[in-house]
Formats: structure tokens, sequence, C-alpha cells
């Protein structure tokens, strides 16, 4: 069975955006360190990010 989708807060999403405008691709370090600070998991923030870059290649 699927887990659940997440739902970030506000403050998680701005800060994922701040850091999206930054750098497009993180490395395992700056996202365990991300994670960290926003109470996440890498996991999250890695596949946050995937789905932000397609939605950004399509021009979103």
């Amino acid at each position: 069975s699927r887990k659940p989708r997440t739902v970030f807060t506000w403050e998680q999403l701005k800060q994922m955006e701040e850091t999206f405008k930054q750098k497009k691709y993180l490395c395992t370090e700056d996202r365990m360190i991300l994670a960290q600070k926003l109470d996440l998991t890498d996991e999250q923030i890695k596949v946050w990010f995937q789905n932000r870059r397609q939605k950004w290649k399509k021009g979103g």
C-alpha cells in the first residue's frame, strides 16, 4: 500500500522554494541538512525536488 502523501507546511514549502531558486539539484549532504532543518526525511526532500524540477521544466 502506498504511503499517504506528505502535506508540507507553509514554512517548509517556503524554505524549499527558496532553496530551489538557488539550486535546482541538491547533493545528499545539502538534502540531509535541509531535511533536519525542516523536520522532514531526506526522501521527502528528494521527491519534492524531483517534482519541482518537472514543474519547472514545464514552465510552472
